[in-house]
């Protein structure tokens, strides 16, 4: 019985230890999971960081539409190959948007929120748009 130690098996021991290691492995694999999958964190917007993130910048999804937020208030939009221009400001923890096609005299507000790198533009909690913001590089029209 020199194979046997404390009544076990050399073999039986190693079985053990791969045991161990593989719940061990199990638990901590299933505390960090969660960590990796969650959502990026969401930061609505103040009006000042409205102000701050779109004045003098080009927000975009890359691909089907474009707004380009002059510091005086003007917008330029670029949506689905068609150009247009109005008003923006902030308020009331808004971004509010003058669209002569919509309205000559009540602006458009929405909600809008960081998340991640992407920033939404929302209305009742539905994303309207969602792109990214660069520093705008086009010159202001006059």
């Amino acid at each position: 019985m020199a194979a046997e130690r404390g009544g076990m098996t050399a073999g039986v021991v190693r079985l053990l230890r791969h045991f161990t290691w593989a719940l061990c492995a199990h638990v901590l694999g299933g505390m960090l999971v969660p960590f990796a999958c969650a959502a990026p964190p969401e930061t609505k917007l103040t009006t000042a960081q409205i102000r701050t993130t779109l004045g003098g910048h080009h927000v975009t999804d890359g691909r089907h539409w474009g707004h380009d937020y002059f510091l005086d208030g003007r917008l330029e939009r670029s949506e689905n190959g068609r150009t247009r221009s109005g008003r923006w400001s902030a308020q009331n923890n808004q971004l509010c948007l003058l669209l002569p096609e919509v309205s000559k005299v009540s602006p458009v507000c929405f909600d809008v929120v960081l998340v991640g790198g992407e920033l939404q533009y929302r209305d009742a909690g539905s994303v309207v748009y969602a792109g990214t913001v660069r520093k705008n590089m086009a010159p202001p029209a006059r």
